[in-house]
């Protein structure tokens, strides 16, 4: 029963995933992806209770230590709502991200969940693809469409979102390819990684395209077996969590930086606003908007400090560098979708310092699915019920060229693991002599 519950509790999570998807391809100005979009934290929180609820006998003490964060996180914030200016969906997104990234500890996904995911992935790529051909054309010229110089915002949907759809499915899907190690399913990888290049480049969204052609490099270049055994880069985590608002301080301070397009501006106001105040610091302030435009800070990270404050952020990205850490150093080597997961997830950090989209309920089944299935080990060979642990030394069989007498005791048999058989199993071999 215990096997079916977490059967449940998987699809549950690939339908979150599903959900994402089906948003970002039909757009949200249809009645049922106009609700998901409005209701996205309530509709993935409940589908988080629900998969916890199916699997609360396999939760261990950890998980349960987990759970508690999660509530006392929520409560924290729920509290100091009045002094932030906060709204129940903003108080609930960190405490929803810790109790995801349970649900895919708990509910690690098999093979056969891989390929339900890798086929969901392949049908938002082909289906994104598709409607941009279908609809680009009405909205310029067929010979603009590939060149810099199309400043599109939007076609369907704004045209950030579009490209953010087709970097995480061409990269949830090449990774997933490559987990098969089929000569047969290699032969997708090709038109998998020109479809997602061509199609960010096209939507002009430079962030997406920049991180998805930085994943490709990285995930066929660097040595996979390296990254398998030496877990220093994991660490990487760590360096961007920590000198990430350093840096972006650095570059909101500069007269000349402008590595992040404009963004330093924003950034910039923000920072003046969020250091006036030791509160602000320590527990966050009313959300921020750019005062000489409605935008926000376009930073997961400065997001997260201006929602949440200090504490909030040690909370959240203190709880995914400890599952990071705890999935690369819990056995000696990586698996290799595993080593492609988290090269994907470390970009997605990167890319999140120009979307907020760590902490945007819309997003989080697809985001978090790169660090929750690499909680997915490959299954060793199990050794049979009688078959000793090591093997010793083959012993040479000894000829014999004269009959056996009574006096003389038959030589056992050797089985095929080097075994000496007992004499009651030779008989049938003597009676043979």
């Amino acid at each position: 029963m215990g096997k079916v519950l977490n059967r449940i509790g998987r699809l549950i999570l690939l339908v979150t995933m599903i959900g994402s998807y089906t948003m970002w391809v039909v757009g949200i100005d249809a009645p049922v992806t106009k609700y998901m979009y409005a209701n996205s934290s309530i509709l993935l929180l409940i589908a988080v209770i629900l998969v916890l609820l199916l699997n609360c006998t396999k939760l261990k003490f950890i998980d349960w230590l987990t759970v508690a964060l999660a509530l006392a996180t929520w409560l924290l914030f729920h509290f100091t709502e009045s002094i932030r200016h906060s709204t129940m969906q903003t108080d609930t997104m960190i405490p929803l991200i810790i109790l995801l990234v349970l649900c895919f500890k708990v509910c690690v996904f098999d093979r056969v969940d891989q390929t339900f995911l890798l086929i969901v992935s392949l049908v938002a790529l082909s289906a994104t693809l598709y409607r941009m051909s279908v609809e680009l054309p009405q909205l310029i010229p067929a010979d603009e469409i590939f060149k810099e110089s199309n400043k599109l915002e939007s076609i369907w949907i704004n045209t950030n979102t579009i490209g953010a759809t087709l970097m995480f499915s061409t990269m949830m899907a090449s990774s997933l390819i490559k987990a098969y190690r089929n000569k047969v399913f290699n032969l997708l990888l090709l038109p998998v990684y020109i479809g997602g290049v061509l199609g960010t480049w096209v939507s002009q969204s430079k962030t997406s395209f920049a991180i998805l052609v930085g994943f490709i490099l990285v995930d066929n270049l660097l040595p996979k077996r390296f990254l398998q055994r030496s877990k220093v880069w994991l660490f990487g985590f760590v360096g961007v969590a920590a000198l990430g608002p350093l840096l972006f301080y650095l570059c909101a301070e500069s007269d000349t930086v402008d590595l992040f397009t404009g963004r330093e501006r924003i950034w910039h106001e923000f920072f003046a606003k969020w250091l006036s105040d030791p509160q602000h610091i320590k527990v966050g302030m009313e959300p921020f908007v750019a005062s000489w435009k409605p935008l926000g800070t376009h930073n997961a990270f400065l997001f997260t400090l201006s929602n949440f404050g200090v504490i909030g952020y040690l909370i959240l990205f203190g709880f995914l560098v400890s599952m990071i850490l705890l999935i690369g150093f819990r056995k000696k080597t990586l698996d290799r979708l595993q080593v492609s997961l988290l090269l994907g997830f470390l970009l997605i950090w990167i890319h999140s310092f120009m979307e907020d989209i760590l902490l945007a309920p819309h997003w989080m089944p697809i985001v978090y699915s790169f660090l929750g299935l690499a909680f997915y080990f490959r299954p060793e060979k199990k050794r049979g019920r009688h078959e000793r642990p090591t093997t010793p030394k083959r012993r040479k069989r000894v000829k014999q060229t004269s009959p056996v007498s009574n006096e003389e005791r038959p030589i056992a048999p050797v089985d095929e693991e080097g075994w000496d058989q007992p004499e009651e199993l030779s008989r049938v071999q003597r009676h043979r002599r």
